[in-house]
């Protein structure tokens, strides 16, 4: 069985084996981190702020067999860029790299509402290419000679998957684009969009909190507008059960920290109902 999951602390000497093997390093980036010291640091990253930024250990049967990672690109636009995927050569030949790979998008799209993946590859990395193209991702072109690799000048070849391209329930799809519009109203200070993502009897309810029900559109767009919030969300996770979706979430200003769970009940592409629960 493939699985992934966030790198820990004792991972470190496999990593640091990995990304310095010889049939490993030459394919990845000029800039990749490959002591111990830098390695750790990127670990400690990813365990801090999980929604912006991942490393993955790829293990088979429980046995470590690879790694690879994330990093935001445009948080606007829920934009992430894929790097590092490397897998052991001792279990090459057995695509690998392809089911860590869907499972990569699945928690990125899925879970923490990315819309769109990046990656780049050199352009003498036929076999990441091929890879590439096997697991969904569209060639979107190639940036000419950009980078000095190898004593000469290599092309990136660009590619690049959207939610589209996956099978994401509408319920999921519909909590991501409302935190999107959540956190875009924190940044403008205008929440009038927000009112339009609740049908017209939607009922928004807080606990652990003193303030509402609110019930009604119109009382839900008053409440914003009267109070707030002043920090944006982030999206942990997000999983179906029965008719709502059930969501671990926090604020992106302790980005490492969950602050409770929102439950949403969609209609016809619309929040009919949404409690949000404030953990002590």
């Amino acid at each position: 069985m493939i699985s992934i999951r966030r790198a820990r602390l004792d991972d470190l000497d496999f990593l640091v084996e990995l990304v310095n093997h010889e049939d490993v390093q030459p394919f990845l980036g000029g800039r990749a981190a490959r002591d111990h010291d830098a390695i750790a640091a990127e670990v400690g990253r990813s365990q801090g702020d999980p929604t912006s930024y991942g490393r993955f250990v790829i293990e088979v049967d429980g046995a470590r067999a690879g790694v690879m990672g994330f990093e935001v690109e445009n948080r606007r636009s829920r934009i992430a860029h894929l790097e590092r995927l490397a897998v052991h050569p001792d279990y090459r030949g057995r695509r690998v790299s392809d089911e860590a790979a869907r499972l990569l998008q699945r928690h990125l799209i899925r879970d923490l509402g990315y819309h769109r993946l990046q990656l780049e590859i050199y352009g003498f990395n036929e076999r990441a290419q091929r890879h590439a193209e096997r697991v969904g991702f569209t060639n979107e072109g190639v940036r000419r000679k950009a980078y000095w690799r190898h004593g000469e000048w290599m092309g990136g070849v660009l590619y690049a998957l959207i939610r589209d391209d996956l099978n994401v329930p509408d319920a999921i799809a519909l909590l991501h684009d409302y935190v999107m519009v959540h956190n875009e109203c924190v940044r403008t200070g205008d929440w009038e969009p927000l009112a339009d993502w609740f049908t017209e009897d939607a009922k928004l309810v807080f606990e652990g909190v003193p303030v509402g029900p609110f019930e009604g559109r119109e009382s839900i767009a008053a409440a914003y507008r009267a109070q707030p919030p002043d920090d944006e969300v982030v999206i942990f996770a997000a999983e179906e059960e029965e008719r709502r979706l059930v969501a671990r979430y926090g604020w992106l200003r302790e980005p490492g920290n969950e602050a409770g769970r929102m439950f949403l009940t969609p209609r016809n592409g619309k929040i009919e109902r949404l409690i949000v629960t404030f953990d002590e």
